[in-house]
C-alpha cells in the first residue's frame, strides 16, 4: 500500500498522517537526533546512539537546527522510520553524506516553517538510499518539503531506489533543484508544485512518470534547462489539465521530453501563455486544446525549432483537434507550430482545428498533418477572421484531409477553399 504522506493531499490531515504509524511515539520523543548547540552552531549531541561501524541513527523529529557531517564512512546516517522536520528548524547536510533508509515508511517530512538543504557537489553528492539488504525501486519512502523557504536546495542529490508512495521526491512548498539525481521509484519520480530553478537533474528508472506537475500546483513555468530523461516506464513530464488563474502568465519551456496532456489542455480566463521553441506536448487520445477568448495565446517557434503539440501515440487522428477562440488579436499568435495526429469525424463537423467566429491571432508557417479529419481548418465567419487582425501566409502546411483543407462559413454558407489554396484566398470571400 502506498504511505499516505508521499501523496501530498491539499488537507491538513496530510501532517497528521505522515509520522508512519509506528513512528508518532518517536517523533513526539525528539529522539536520537543530532541537535544544534545554544548559539546556534549546529553538533551532534554525544549521546546520539551509534552502531557497531560507528553510524549515527537517527529516528523521531526536529526542533532546532542541525547539521549532518560527512563522517566519512560508507554510510553515515541511519534513518529508522520517517525524521519530521518541526518549527523552524533547518536540517544542513554536508557534501560526501550517505544517509540510509531502513524501510518503505522511512523518509524526511519538511513541515511548514522548516527547512532542508542538501548541498553536495559534483566530487562529493549526497545519497539517499536503501537498506544494503533491499536494493530495489521502492524499498525506502521519499522526502517531501511542505515550506516555501529560499533555503530549501537540493543540489548534487542523488535518491537511489526510493518511492514507496508515489513519488520519491514531493515538494509540497518550494525548493531549488539542481543537479540531482532520481534513479530508481515503484511509481512516479518527483512531484513539483513549485521549483525556484530546475535545472540539470537526472532521472532514470522511474516506473511511471519522472516528473509530475498535478493539479493545484503553484508553478507557472514548466519545465527546465538541462535535465535528462532516461529509461522511465512513462517518459513524459505529466502536466496539469487546466491553466485560468487570472493576471497569471504560465511559461512551458523546451525539455528533452514532451509534456504529457492525460486530459488535453484548456486555457481560461485573462492569463498569458507562452510556450518556447522546440516545446512538445503529447496529447492523450481523444483529448483537446482549447484556448478561450480573453487568452493572450503565444506559441511561437522558430524554422529550426518549432513547437510539436502531438498525439501520446503516433496515430492519425489520435487526439481530436484544436479550438481557439481567443480575441487578443494584438498580442495572441501561433507560428512555427506542428500539430500531428489530430483531427476526427466528432471535432467541429469532422475538421482538425477550429477557429472561432470571433477570433484574431497570427497564424503563421504552420503544418497540420496525420489527421482522419475530412477538413483541415473550419474558420467561422471569413469577414471576422479578416477584421480581427489575422495575419495571412502561404505557409499553412495541411496534408490528410479527404476534402478541403480550409473550409469558411461566410455567414451565409460554407464555401470551401480549393485543396490547393492557401490562407490568403480568404480574402476573396470576405
Amino acid at each position: 500500500m502506498k504511505k499516505s504522506h508521499l501523496l501530498i493531499a491539499a488537507s491538513a490531515l496530510l501532517l497528521a498522517s505522515c509520522g508512519g504509524g509506528s513512528n508518532n511515539n518517536q517523533a513526539q520523543n525528539n529522539a536520537s537526533t543530532p541537535e544544534s548547540n545554544d548559539n546556534g552552531n549546529a553538533s551532534e549531541r554525544t549521546s546520539a546512539p551509534k552502531n557497531a561501524d560507528g553510524q549515527v541513527v537517527l529516528s523521531g523529529s526536529i526542533d532546532n537546527n542541525v547539521t549532518w557531517k560527512d563522517l566519512g564512512l560508507p554510510v553515515d546516517y541511519i534513518v529508522e522510520g520517517e525524521i519530521q522536520l518541526n518549527g523552524n528548524s533547518l536540517v544542513t547536510v554536508e557534501p560526501g553524506v550517505t544517509i540510509m533508509f531502513t524501510g518503505t515508511d522511512g523518509g524526511i517530512f519538511v513541515g511548514e516553517n522548516a527547512g532542508l538543504k542538501m548541498q553536495g557537489t559534483k566530487d562529493k553528492p549526497i545519497v539517499l538510499t536503501s537498506p544494503t539488504n533491499n536494493q530495489n525501486p521502492g524499498s525506502w519512502g521519499g522526502v517531501t518539503i511542505r515550506s516555501k523557504r529560499a533555503d530549501n536546495i537540493l543540489e548534487y542529490v542523488t535518491f537511489q531506489n526510493g518511492g514507496a508512495g508515489e513519488y520519491v521526491l514531493a515538494i509540497d512548498g518550494s525548493a531549488s533543484i539542481k543537479s540531482c539525481t532520481i534513479d530508481g521509484t515503484s511509481d512516479n519520480g518527483a512531484l513539483l508544485l513549485k521549483t525556484t530553478a530546475f535545472e540539470n537533474n537526472t532521472f532514470k528508472n522511474c516506473k511511471n512518470f519522472p516528473v509530475v506537475y498535478n493539479s493545484w500546483t503553484e508553478n507557472t513555468t514548466y519545465g527546465g534547462n538541462g535535465n535528462v530523461f532516461e529509461n522511465n516506464g512513462k517518459n513524459f513530464i505529466s502536466i496539469r489539465p487546466n491553466y485560468s488563474e487570472d493576471n497569471k502568465t504560465y511559461t512551458f519551456v523546451k525539455e528533452s521530453v514532451p509534456f504529457f496532456c492525460n486530459e488535453g489542455l484548456e486555457f481560461n480566463g485573462r492569463i498569458t501563455v507562452n510556450i518556447e521553441p522546440g516545446a512538445r506536448f503529447a496529447i492523450n487520445r481523444g483529448e483537446r486544446i482549447y484556448v478561450g477568448p480573453e487568452v493572450i495565446f503565444k506559441a511561437n517557434g522558430t524554422a529550426a525549432a518549432p513547437i510539436v503539440f502531438a498525439g501520446s501515440e503516433d496515430k492519425p487522428g489520435y487526439w481530436n483537434g484544436v479550438e481557439i477562440q481567443t480575441t487578443q488579436n494584438d498580442e495572441s499568435s501561433i507560428t512555427y507550430c506542428n500539430f500531428e495526429n489530430l483531427g476526427n469525424k466528432d471535432f467541429f463537423d469532422d475538421c482538425a482545428f477550429y477557429i472561432g467566429g470571433d477570433a484574431g491571432f497570427k497564424f503563421n508557417n504552420c503544418n497540420i498533418s496525420k489527421t482522419k479529419a475530412k477538413y483541415g481548418v473550419r474558420i467561422d465567419n471569413a469577414g471576422n477572421y479578416i477584421d480581427n487582425g489575422m495575419a495571412t501566409s502561404s505557409a499553412i502546411n495541411i496534408s490528410d484531409v479527404s476534402a478541403a483543407k480550409i473550409i469558411v462559413n461566410s455567414g451565409t454558407q460554407d464555401e470551401r477553399i480549393a485543396e490547393g489554396a492557401t490562407f490568403d484566398d480568404i480574402a476573396k470571400i470576405k
